[in-house]
């Protein structure tokens, strides 16, 4: 059986689901922290060109995706012989590069359009894929957080889209690393499958 074809099919065990909600977990905690730095990060460093609003944009990105991972980590399973903590991991793939590569950029204002124009998006659909197949019987507390999740992705993305275009920068111009991270969210075989874009 193909790697993905447990993330898209309706019904999955509790191992194979404990596998994507760590995944999960570990790409929010990922967003959470990079875009933490770019909130925080002094004015006299490389990553100083950050308009305040894109600054502030960057910390409320943080601490909301923050709050998610924590809300897939309570929804880990409590098993004798797991250990809940190995669960949250990178999946197998290239995305951990990708982040890494995003977290590396010494523009941040690149990284702030690559998060908008293609991270975001990209997750956010991994994330309808999951809804679509998701037992409301089986995957309810799953489910609540993927739905909260779209919704808080969506408002993410427009307020970014807004925000880059006034300051007078198009969405995008990351010199490729857009690419290399959707290549990467379509490589990363335990998500849902989702056309690529």
């Amino acid at each position: 059986m193909p790697e993905t074809d447990f993330a898209t099919r309706a019904w999955r065990g509790i191992d194979e689901l404990a596998q994507l909600i760590g995944a999960y977990c570990w790409v929010e905690n990922r967003i959470f922290e990079i875009s933490g730095v770019w909130a925080t990060a002094s004015n006299d460093g490389p990553r100083a060109r950050l308009e305040p609003s894109l600054r502030v944009w960057c910390a409320g990105l943080s601490r909301r995706h923050g709050l998610v991972a924590l809300r897939w980590a309570e929804r880990l399973p409590v098993r004798a012989g797991i250990d809940r903590t190995a669960l949250v991991a990178a999946p197998d793939g290239p995305l951990a590069r990708g982040f890494d590569a995003l977290a590396a950029l010494p523009d941040a204002r690149g990284g702030v359009e690559a998060m908008v124009g293609t991270v975001l998006p990209r997750f956010r659909e991994v994330y309808g894929a999951h809804r679509r197949t998701a037992s409301p019987v089986c995957e309810a507390s799953v489910l609540e957080v993927l739905i909260g999740a779209d919704r808080e992705i969506a408002v993410e993305i427009g307020g970014g889209e807004a925000l880059l275009q006034g300051s007078g920068g198009g969405v995008l111009e990351d010199a490729g690393l857009g690419g290399e991270i959707e290549q990467a969210f379509a490589q990363t075989g335990v998500f849902p499958a989702v056309p690529a874009s």
